[in-house]
Parts: structure tokens; sequence; C-alpha cells
């Protein structure tokens, strides 16, 4: 692992191609996860309205997917604060 930072450190061509290849992959990586929430909220959406035109309890549902959030937010913020990072309550 030494032989690699240090072969990186002392081609800064190298380096700058590591840096941009390591930036697409951690957009990419992003990207894939952007779609995966979209997809997760149209699915919320969808079953939202089969609740509602079957009479089911929306307002329970909505209510489990606000408690479920706001304990995911507690945890991420609790993550980064973990980390060394800074932040505001949820």
């Amino acid at each position: 692992m030494d032989q690699i930072v240090n072969f990186l450190l002392s081609n800064p061509l190298w380096l700058a191609v590591a840096v941009v290849v390591s930036l697409v992959v951690v957009l990419l990586m992003l990207k894939k996860v952007f779609k995966l929430l979209l997809f997760a909220g149209a699915l919320f959406i969808l079953y939202i309205a089969y609740l509602y035109w079957t009479g089911g309890d929306v307002a329970g549902s909505v209510d489990v997917l606000d408690q479920f959030l706001r304990s995911w937010g507690e945890r991420v913020l609790m993550f980064f604060k973990g980390l060394g990072f800074g932040g505001t309550e949820v």
C-alpha cells in the first residue's frame, strides 16, 4: 500500500488520473443511490394510493414512515458527529 501511495505522490499525472477515477466512481455510486431513493419514493406513493382507494389507514402509514425517517436521520447525525463533524438536531 505504501508503494502505491509513494508512486502516486511522486507522479502528479497519475495522481490526477486516480483522483478523476475516484470522483467518477463516487458520482456513479451517488447516482445509483439517488435512483434507488426515487424508486422507493415512487413505490411508497403507489402504496399510499392503494391504501387510499381500498380504505386503508393512510395516516398511520405516513406516521410510520415519518418515525422511520426520523430514526434514521438521528442515526446518520450521530454517525457524522462520531466522525467529528458538527451538526444540528433533526
